[in-house]
């Protein structure tokens, strides 16, 4: 569960450097309130990163649950070959590029 902090704004022009200390060492995002209503929220771009990235990965989820609905997945010893083949092909693509480089 992602713990919520709620601060009015005008804690931001009056601390901001304590706002910005408490987004970053707690690691969560500071919602600031403006005349009684959520306005914005601050949080470390670390945070941020790391949500964008849950985001994508659970988009990338609904998109493989959708294909796996439409008939479009491989069985997993197919997929397992198919893996093995691409990887073999690029480590053998590495090492001549190196030979050569």
């Amino acid at each position: 569960m992602i713990k919520t902090i709620i601060r009015p704004i005008s804690e931001l022009s009056k601390r901001m450097a304590d706002v910005e200390a408490f987004a970053i060492d707690q690691d969560t995002p500071v919602h600031l309130t403006k005349n009684g209503s959520n306005h914005m929220v601050i949080m470390s771009s670390s945070h941020y990163e790391k949500l964008s990235a849950k985001i994508s990965m659970y988009e990338n989820l609904l998109r493989s649950e959708a294909e796996i609905r439409q008939g479009k997945s491989l069985p997993l010893d197919t997929a397992m070959t198919d893996i093995d083949q691409y990887l073999k092909e690029r480590i053998h693509e590495q090492s001549g590029q190196q030979v050569s480089g």
